[in-house]
């Protein structure tokens, strides 16, 4: 067999593992900021561009296109990471990030701040497919505290871009929140001493007959999964809006709630690892990600609202960690960059579709009913991966790892 070393191998971890860390975690954080540093800017993007016809649907478009680059650029940058190193590409990614990120504070032309997005989301979905492939490298537990720790961290970031761009706007205009990109140059200054020159000594690709097919059941559940774990991010200020929180201050604090407990769910997933298998997890988030919705249906109260967004943000922190985790115990490393960047396309793809799959359940049976009806979904879905769970731990047939969800 022939064999590639990007020096992003486990054997290459040495005295910079912590460093290296902090690139997978800083990786999805920065992420993060894609839309929601963006998203104190809209209303004042919005009287900006006002002269150019719809001016909110233009700062909602601003906000919400570097997702489709994401979903094409992802598999698309894992595959090129396996011909010239994750290295490469991860600093190429980081330095697009920062340039077409921040460049939005010089831009006036509306063509041109749409292309800057653009390019924003293909350096978002590389970024993202190489810090989870990096997490690869670590090994057991360590695994699945890194990967925990990155989703944390995107949650928490998401709030610190919330609270930081408001600021930004009331400092320096709708421009403002764009200079939170730039955060970006102090992690291609830290991927270039920690993560490895590559160097190809072999090549292993053509030997490689892992058939990446095999994992599409994964791909639909975390499309699934996501779809639920919006709900409180998507269409959480109509529900609020209709139990009659005009407040939009009240608001932030209840959703946010939400933001808060996926961050905390996060950073405990390396020590539900250590005590639950991998399906008892999924069957978690489920669970979680129904009761939390269908707590949201029925509470009509301030309080009952915030109990639902925590109990759906204990779902939702926990979607990306275990999908991430369950591709890298499956996917071999030579193909591994690419597994992963179609799971995230399939996470992307679940965000994309939650407007398209909840607004039935909105037209017939009102806000409510559809996070009433999502909630039934989810808790179904739990108790059937739960019975999954029994059907294959009671069988004797050994199950091949790559055909699992």
């Amino acid at each position: 067999m022939t064999m590639m070393n990007d020096g992003s191998t486990a054997a290459a971890l040495g005295h910079n593992e912590n460093a290296k860390a902090c690139v997978v975690v800083a990786g999805p954080a920065l992420v993060a900021l894609i839309p929601m540093a963006a998203a104190p800017a809209l209303p004042a993007m919005a009287v900006q561009f006002a002269a150019e016809g719809d001016g909110a649907l233009f700062a909602q478009l601003v906000m919400t296109i570097p997702a489709v680059m994401v979903i094409l650029a992802a598999p698309l940058m894992g595959y090129l990471a396996e011909r010239i190193g994750r290295r490469l590409v991860l600093l190429s990614c980081l330095f697009l990030f920062s340039l077409s990120g921040a460049c939005v504070m010089l831009l006036s032309d509306p063509w041109l701040l749409i292309g800057s997005r653009l390019l924003l989301g293909v350096a978002g979905g590389g970024l993202l497919t190489i810090s989870f492939a990096l997490a690869g490298d670590f090994q057991g537990h360590l695994r699945e505290r890194v990967l925990g720790f990155a989703g944390a961290g995107a949650a928490l970031m998401a709030i610190v871009a919330m609270v930081a761009g408001g600021h930004l706007v009331d400092l320096l205009g709708w421009r403002g929140p764009f200079v939170l990109y730039l955060l970006g140059l102090p992690v291609v200054l830290l991927g270039w001493f920690v993560v490895a020159r590559h160097r190809a000594v072999e090549r292993i690709f053509n030997d490689v007959r892992f058939p990446i097919h095999s994992l599409w059941p994964l791909y639909l559940l975390t499309i699934i999964l996501t779809i639920g774990l919006f709900m409180p991010g998507i269409q959480g200020p109509f529900l609020l809006e209709a139990d009659g929180v005009e407040s939009a201050t009240t608001r932030g604090l209840v959703l946010s709630a939400y933001s808060l407990v996926a961050a905390i769910a996060a950073g405990s997933f390396g020590y539900l690892r250590r005590r639950l298998e991998p399906r008892a997890v999924l069957v978690l988030t489920a669970l979680a990600l129904g009761i939390g919705c269908l707590v949201m249906a029925t509470a009509h109260s301030v309080f009952g609202l915030i109990l639902g967004c925590v109990i759906t943000g204990i779902g939702a922190g926990l979607v990306e960690p275990i999908t991430v985790s369950m591709i890298l115990s499956r996917a071999p490393e030579p193909v591994r960059a690419r597994a992963v960047g179609l799971l995230l396309s399939a996470v992307f793809l679940g965000q994309f579709l939650n407007p398209l799959a909840v607004g039935p359940l909105r037209t017939l049976y009102s806000i409510h009913g559809a996070f009433f009806g999502v909630g039934l979904i989810f808790v179904g879905l739990a108790i059937m991966l739960w019975l999954v769970k029994r059907k294959r731990a009671d069988s004797s047939v050994p199950v091949p790892s790559n055909s699992e969800l």
